[in-house]
């Protein structure tokens, strides 16, 4: 493991103080007398009384110092910080996930440190993953990305923490235990509904994540399952790709169902086929995944599959908690999703 950054050991010495010396109420040494007595300077001792302030155990009064807090001896546990590290935290599923991780794990007396890993391996996601290691996390929460195999932290990682997966797994780490949506049983109502209610006959899966993914994979085999007839697969190398592939694709193939694995992915794939002169329902079904809430404004609304962001992110905390505990968990743990039926399926009612 690297060095520990000054603060951290500044943060350290003050719980430790806070166990052994002080009480509720009492005052603790200035952030200039902080600076002197580990040789840092005042922005350095700064950070670790805001850290600590932020947890709740001490309270600033603005020109009279910084004070022991109630707080501070409610719980004699060591506070534990965990990474999470989810792709696109700043939308909808990443905040549902996150918020719901925090609340989470605030109950329990540890506290989260955010960063956001895209999609793929890259040298940047090495970089955020080498910064979680040097805040000296003791568990990580992650959302795997394509090529994670590569990254000598992670497996640095795995090594010595605990390791959450969240929203999916990926091939290569099938020990790690997961939360994710039950995908399969998502795809399946898909399916269903395409072939029970509408008839469909031949049907395209659309990502521009491949198959090793769990969430994809599931989504298909799914799919497939409750379509019983023909579904091809089209996997993109980046969603760009669709505005030329699509529609050569559907020059040469008679689909009448698109399944496109995210609402993000089914709103760019709609928009080019209204420019190519496709109607959707009449000539071509649309469904999709996620239901996040721009489904409900497009034209025509998108029929999709409900996820539950918070329920995951909560129960993904939890087994993280545990796995600190030194206690058992299930490999797996599935969230129920739920058919959200609107018009790109053909159906004339939407909610």
């Amino acid at each position: 493991m690297p060095p520990k950054p000054p603060y951290k050991i500044i943060i350290d010495f003050l719980r430790e103080e806070l166990k052994i010396r002080y009480s509720p109420g009492d005052k603790i040494p200035s952030e200039n007398e902080l600076a002197r007595m580990f040789g840092v300077s005042r922005m350095t001792a700064r950070k670790a009384v805001e850290k600590l302030v932020n947890e709740g155990l001490l309270v600033r009064i603005p020109g009279i110092g910084t004070f022991v807090s109630e707080v501070s001896k409610l719980s004699k546990d060591t506070i534990n910080y965990v990474g999470v590290a989810i792709g696109n935290v700043s939308d909808v599923r990443g905040q549902a996930m996150v918020s719901e991780i925090t609340k989470t794990l605030r109950n329990f007396s540890a506290y989260v440190i955010f960063t956001d890993v895209g999609r793929e391996f890259s040298e940047e996601l090495e970089r955020k993953l080498s910064y979680l290691m040097e805040e000296g996390i003791s568990g990580l929460i992650m959302s795997p990305v394509s090529g994670l195999e590569k990254s000598i932290i992670f497996k640095k990682f795995l090594e010595k923490i605990p390791v959450v997966f969240v929203d999916r797994t990926i091939s290569g780490f099938e020990d790690i235990p997961v939360v994710e949506s039950n995908n399969y049983h998502g795809g399946y109502l898909l399916g269903e509904h395409l072939r029970e209610v509408h008839n469909a006959e031949k049907a395209l899966f659309i990502t521009e994540e491949n198959t090793s993914m769990s969430s994809v994979r599931e989504r298909y085999e799914g799919f497939k399952k409750g379509f019983k007839r023909h579904v091809d697969i089209l996997e993109l190398n980046r969603v760009e790709d669709l505005k030329e592939i699509l529609p050569k694709v559907l020059e040469t193939e008679r689909y009448d169902s698109l399944f496109f694995c995210h609402d993000l992915l089914t709103l760019s794939g709609m928009f080019i086929l209204l420019r190519n002169g496709y109607r959707i329902p009449e000539d071509i079904k649309v469904v999709s995944f996620d239901d996040r809430i721009v489904t409900k404004y497009a034209f025509p609304k998108i029929t999709t599959v409900r996820q539950n962001f918070r329920e995951m992110g909560k129960v993904a905390a939890l087994f993280l908690i545990k796995l600190l505990r030194k206690e058992k968990i299930p490999k797996s743990e599935h969230i129920p999703v739920e058919l959200i039926i609107r018009e790109s399926c053909g159906c004339s009612f939407s909610t």
